[in-house]
Formats: structure tokens, C-alpha cells, sequence
């Protein structure tokens, strides 16, 4: 990667001739960016480019190229390709579209370009790429003019569309230290790059723009080592429910697309940003704040509405409103009319505007709740302004003494409002502050501190085995590979073998063996439909529960047929499935494998209404535990699940249990396609499959 980023000497082949406004020379733009490396530029028509001598060839070049940049048309490339080949350049960035990203001969096209790459060791960036960006040395490849940024950070960004790329000071708070866009990521792509940037003393933070991923589980391996050291943020795009298309089970309906890298990037310790404004409060507040080592804020504002928005946002961004210290309460309060009460947020205008001490008791306060125990971070509310007639308002040096008073590192976020501009870099050359342009951004900005310091204290999953009868399961692994599918009794039986407990239950495929069957059964029971044309039942109203005796069974079974024939006269029933009844909530457990990620396992709410609510947590196999714990605690039914309105909770440890179970099964048989149980019924006493089936 180091040839690609700093390159000593780079070949553009198919610089154009022209220059100047409309040219889109990549010559003109990287000597206007000042890249103090040797430039050759390739093209046999003529004599110079940019005062720099032009060759006919790649064999002309006086020395082996670093690196090529290729930006011809794509019926050129691979005789371009081929002429670096041949020259000995082992990198080459691909600057030309219509391959992958455009139709069935530009993919051929493109697979060529693999083939040689591979065949002769030759690593490639694109095609379909405006290339690479190291503002530590000047370099771009892009062939949009721009100037060199005076300030930059040391934020490296892999991109997939050099929009992200260009559109720094849009999108980055700052410039972007160093850039690479991967384009069509034939062959350098996400894992490669993370690689590179994990390992280089000038990047602090790698920010990803993603569109769809490459390679996925070793882009995860690496990336939860990576964020115990960096944070990695990011931007992926794409989150409509397009991606996520109805399956057969339920699970492969909800457990979508985007979702699946919901639980990627949290197993790996990335921080997920869903747009523009959030990438770059998040870059903000990485670069200025770092870590916040809880989630409780003190709130320091000039005004009760600024204070009551800041409440709002944590709440929204999973914070807290912190105590406050006895000692500050008291102190504020003194000598201060009655009707002034101290709570947090903490208005400090009525205080300071009444005893006349404004910005002594703004930074007494500051000052306390950064020393606090019981505050992780602060939120700051306070105007600032250029007029003469307010300079005492000026803040800056009333935070810089507060935070050397306070002898703390914890972030400070402040909302400036009024005259702005001029007092942001006064405000934030204090270190571990930043400035935002809305409370609510300055609140999501101290949530991804808190969020980075969870990340760099996460444990390492530690997943149970279980001890399971092989020789019983076999069969039945045989008989789903066969079928593509287990359902009924034998898709519980299977569950059952892994320690997932199942209601007691037969399938019958005759009206008259019913009665002798249900003898063996504890009432009451409940009939349902089975077989693969049954699979969502509800929609055959193919269940019938509460069924006290023999006679009201076979009155079940006629009526089922009805059902069925009132629908579809010529499907028939060939089997039905006959279960004692179970009590309690109706909860989901499902499994579906990600074509990159491997095993998601999901729960939620069950039943009838699972795609209605859709009330779902998921993560990737395999869980532990305390994962198999905080998947039941994030979902919005949990509540109930403890307990609610007089009716008693369900037996959490055996849902977990479950989990864990479904979890050791799926990393054993990693050829299931989909499993649903739906429902398990969870009760105070336990919980037990109620229906399954299992797609291979």
C-alpha cells in the first residue's frame, strides 16, 4: 500500500493534451497540489504536458514507475495494463468507469483485469476511481482541481464513490489526512486499506464510506483488533427495506440486509453513522473529545429552553442527566434570591445576572461538574458575541481556567450561539473541547465518546458448548439436507436434541389415529397443519387451540380441512400436528445465514404479529451470555418479559438458555439457511419451542 499512498515517481497514462479549464488533467491538478515526486506522463501525440516531458510508451519511462495511473477509455485499459506489466509496475490505480459498475462487458472487462493483476502480482485501485490522497505529501491522483488544505487531521477515509473524497470539508469537520477510493474494488478493497491504515502513525481515526461490503468476515476479524487501537467509523449506505426480501421463514423477511450490518459493525466495534451530519459530528467529536467514560452529562446553559432541548437529546442518544454535587448546589445557591433552585441543567443566567458575577459562577460551576465523580461529560449552553457592548460574555478563557481548575480530561460540549465563527477556534484550542452547530449535535457527539470508550472496554464473546447426542441428530440432518427443509415434530425434535426444550407433541397423518394419540397427551391441546405447503399456517387459519376433549379434537380436524378446502379445493391434508397446549408470552428465535457475515441469529416478539411490530434483535453468531442477555434487554417488549401491569414476568434465564443453545447449533451446522421458532412460549417456569421449521 505504501506505493500507492507515497510514491516517489508516478506513469499517468492518457494524460490528455489539453490544458486549463474543462482539461481534467491529472498532471495540471497534482503539480497545481504540489506533489514533489517525479511525474511521467504517457501519450504518444505529443512532445510535453505541463512543461513535463510525455512519453510515447511505458517502455520510453527513464526509471520503473512507483506507481501508474490509468485513465483511457475501457476498450484501452488492458492493453494499458498490459504495457505496465510488461514495464515492471506492480501498482496500478484504475481511473476509468464502465466495468462492474456498468453492463455485462464492462464486468468481463473487469474480471480480465483480475486475471492479469493475479497471474502477474500486480495489486489494483478500482477501476471506476478518482484514486488515492495524502495530504501528508501532497499527493492526489484525482483529476478534480483542488487546493491543498493548510489544516487537515489525521482522519483516513476508504471511500467507495470519490464524492466522499472531494467533498471533504463538507463531510470530515476537516480535510482528510489521506483518501483512498476503491471504486469497483476488483482487487484492493475495504480489508486492504483498514490493513494499511491500522498500522500508519499518521492516521487516528479510519472513517469508511461503505455501499456494500467485500470479503466480510475478514474485514471483521481485523476490524475488532483495529478498534481496541482507532476508532473506525462507518458511513454505510443503503438502508431502505429493499435488501431485506420476504423468505420463507419469517426470519429471512426480518433479519434484513441492513440489519445483518447493524450487527456486524457492533461485533466489531465500529461506530455506524446513518448520514452526512452524523459522520461529521462524529469525526468532531472523536478528534476534539475522545472517550466519555459513562453516559451521565452535567448541563451548563444560559437559558432553561437550551437546558430542557439538551434533556430531549439524551434521551434520544442514550444518555443521561447526571446528579449534581451537593457542594455545587449549595454554593450557586447562596446569596441568591429563594426562588432560584439549582438542578441540572443548571441555568446559570438568573445566578450570575442577579448577584453580577456571570462568569465567576459559570466557571465555579464548569469547574465542579468536570471535577465530579457523578458527571462523565458536559454539555455547555452559552451565547457569544463580537459586540463591544458584551465582551463580558467572552467564555473562551472562562473555559480554559475552568478545565485547569478542574484538572480533568473529560469532554465538554458546547453549543455556541450568536456571533459563532469568531469564537469556535478560542473555544476549542482548550483541549478535550469542541463546539457543534446544534445542541442535539453536541449531545450525539458526546455519545459517540461514551460509545468508543464501550468499544475499547468490550469483552471478548465467550461462547458455551453444549454436550449433544450426535448419533440421534444425524438422521435428521440427513432427512432436512435431503428435503431442504424440516418442519413439525421433526424440526422440534432437532431443537430438542440441542437442550432447546419443545412442547410435547405427534404428527398424525389419519382422522381415526387421532383419539390414540391424544392419549398419550395431557389436555388441552391444539391441532395444527402440517407439511411444506403449511409453512405459515395463519394464512390457512391452519391452527386450533384450547381443545378440552376427544370430540371437540375430531370436531378440530374437520374443521381444519374446511379451512383448507375453502382456500385450495385441491390441496389436501396429509398431516396434521397434535401438541399439548402451552401458556405465556409468544416470543421468536430464529437463525438465517448472511452470505458475508455467516450465522445472524434474532429474537423477538413471536407470533402472529412478528412482521407487524417487528420488535427484533440480532446478532452474529456465536453469543455469550451476557449477549444473549442484552439481545432481550434491547428489544421494547422486554419490559414485559419482567413483568407488567400485575402479570408476572417469564423465566429470562431459560430464554437465554435458548439462545445460547440456537447460537452452539448454528456454529455446528453452518448450512442451515433459515430457522424459525415461532413461537417459543415463554412462561414464568420456562419456556418451550411451539412450532419450528428449518431451511437448508
Amino acid at each position: 500500500m505504501q506505493k500507492f499512498i507515497n510514491p516517489a515517481s508516478v506513469a499517468l497514462v492518457g494524460v490528455p493534451r489539453k490544458t486549463g479549464n474543462g482539461s481534467f488533467n491529472n498532471a495540471e491538478t497534482m503539480l497545481r497540489y504540489g506533489y514533489r515526486g517525479r511525474i511521467y506522463p504517457v501519450n504518444p501525440h505529443v512532445g510535453k504536458i505541463c512543461g513535463l516531458t510525455a512519453y510515447a510508451a511505458m517502455a520510453e519511462l527513464p526509471e520503473q514507475a512507483d506507481l501508474a495511473v490509468i485513465s483511457v477509455g475501457r476498450d484501452r485499459v488492458l492493453p494499458m495494463l498490459d504495457d505496465c506489466i510488461r514495464s515492471g509496475i506492480k501498482r496500478v490505480i484504475i481511473i476509468t468507469q464502465g466495468f462492474a459498475d456498468a453492463d455485462a462487458k464492462g464486468a468481463e472487462l473487469q474480471k480480465e483485469i483480475v486475471k492479469m493483476a493475479r497471474q502477474n502480482a500486480v495489486r489494483i485501485i478500482g477501476p471506476n476511481t478518482m484514486g488515492v490522497l495524502n495530504n501528508f505529501n501532497r499527493f492526489t491522483t484525482s483529476f478534480v482541481d483542488a487546493d491543498f488544505p493548510e489544516r487537515f487531521s489525521p482522519v483516513s477515509l476508504i471511500a467507495q464513490s470519490g464524492v466522499i473524497q472531494v467533498a471533504a470539508k463538507n463531510l470530515a469537520w476537516n480535510h482528510w489526512g489521506k483518501a483512498i477510493d476503491i471504486g469497483n474494488g476488483c482487487d484492493i478493497d475495504f480489508t486492504d486499506c483498514l490493513s494499511y491504515f491500522a498500522g500508519d502513525p499518521e492516521t487516528k481515526i479510519i472513517v469508511v464510506h461503505m455501499e456494500g461490503m467485500m470479503r466480510g468476515n475478514a474485514f471483521l476479524k481485523l476490524a475488532a483488533e483495529v478498534t481496541r487501537q482507532k476508532p473506525v467509523i462507518v458511513f454505510k449506505t443503503g438502508r431502505s427495506r429493499a435488501g431485506a426480501k420476504a423468505a420463507l421463514s419469517h426470519t429471512g423477511s426480518l433479519v434484513g440486509e441492513d440489519a445483518v450490518f447493524d450487527a456486524a459493525f457492533r461485533r466489531a466495534g465500529i461506530i455506524r453513522v446513518r448520514n452526512a451530519s452524523e459522520l461529521k459530528d462524529a469525526i468532531h467529536a472523536l478528534m476534539l473529545m475522545k472517550e466519555m467514560k459513562g453516559r451521565r452529562l452535567g448541563i451548563l446553559t444560559v437559558t432553561g429552553a437550551g437546558g430542557i432541548m439538551g434533556v430531549d437529546a439524551c434521551e434520544d442518544y442514550g444518555l443521561e442527566v447526571a446528579a449534581l454535587p451537593n457542594g455545587l448546589i449549595k454554593e450557586l445557591e447562596e446569596g441568591v434570591p429563594d426562588w432560584i433552585h439549582v438542578t441540572n441543567p443548571v441555568d446559570i443566567w438568573p445566578i450570575g445576572m442577579i448577584g453580577g458575577r456571570y462568569r465567576d459562577v459559570s466557571r465555579i460551576a464548569l469547574t465542579e461538574l468536570l471535577k465530579s465523580p457523578s458527571v462523565d461529560g458536559v454539555l455547555s449552553i452559552f451565547p457569544t458575541t463580537d459586540s463591544p457592548l458584551h465582551t463580558d460574555l467572552e467564555m473562551a478563557d472562562m473555559v480554559a481556567q475552568a478545565r485547569r481548575e478542574a484538572g480533568s480530561g473529560k469532554p465538554l460540549a458546547i453549543w455556541p450561539y450568536v456571533d459563532v465563527v469568531s469564537a469556535i477556534d478560542r473555544l476549542e484550542a482548550t483541549e478535550g473541547v469542541a463546539c457543534f452547530d446544534t445542541i442535539e449535535q453536541a449531545v450525539f457527539g458526546l455519545s459517540v465518546c461514551y460509545r468508543y470508550y464501550r468499544i475499547r472496554q468490550r469483552a471478548t464473546p465467550n461462547p458455551r458448548s453444549f454436550d449433544v447426542d450426535w448419533p440421534a441428530i444425524e438422521p435428521l440432518l440427513a432427512e432436512g439436507r435431503a428435503q431442504k427443509l424440516l418442519t413439525g415434530d421433526a424440526a422440534l425434535t432437532l431443537l430438542s436434541l440441542f437442550g432447546i426444550p419443545a412442547a410435547r407433541g405427534v404428527t398424525v397423518t389419519r382422522r381415526e389415529a387421532l383419539l390414540k394419540a391424544a392419549s398419550a397427551l395431557r389436555f388441552p391441546l391444539v391441532l395444527k397443519l402440517a407439511g411444506r405447503a403449511f409453512l405459515h399456517k395463519s394464512e390457512w387459519d391452519g391452527v386450533i387451540t384450547g381443545i378440552k376433549s376427544g370430540e371437540e379434537l375430531l370436531q378440530a380436524f374437520d374443521t381444519l380441512v374446511e379451512n383448507v378446502q375453502r382456500r385450495n379445493r385441491d390441496l389436501a391434508v396429509d398431516a396434521v400436528q397434535l401438541q399439548e397446549e402451552a401458556a405465556g408470552w409468544e416470543l421468536i428465535l430464529g437463525l438465517k445465514r448472511d452470505a458475508q457475515f455467516g450465522q445472524v441469529i434474532a429474537c423477538g416478539l413471536g407470533g402472529i404479529y412478528t412482521e407487524v411490530f417487528r420488535d427484533i434483535s440480532r446478532e452474529l453468531v456465536p453469543i455469550d451470555r451476557s449477549m444473549a442477555f442484552e439481545m432481550l434487554a434491547s428489544l421494547k417488549t422486554y419490559p414485559l418479559l419482567t413483568g407488567a401491569r400485575g402479570k408476572a414476568g417469564v423465566d429470562l434465564d431459560a430464554v437465554i438458555d435458548a439462545l445460547e443453545r440456537l447460537s452452539y447449533l448454528a456454529s455446528k451446522i453452518p448450512d442451515i439457511a433459515e430457522l424459525d421458532i415461532n413461537p417459543l412460549i415463554a412462561s414464568p417456569t420456562g419456556c418451550q419451542a411451539v412450532d419450528a421449521r428449518i431451511l437448508w
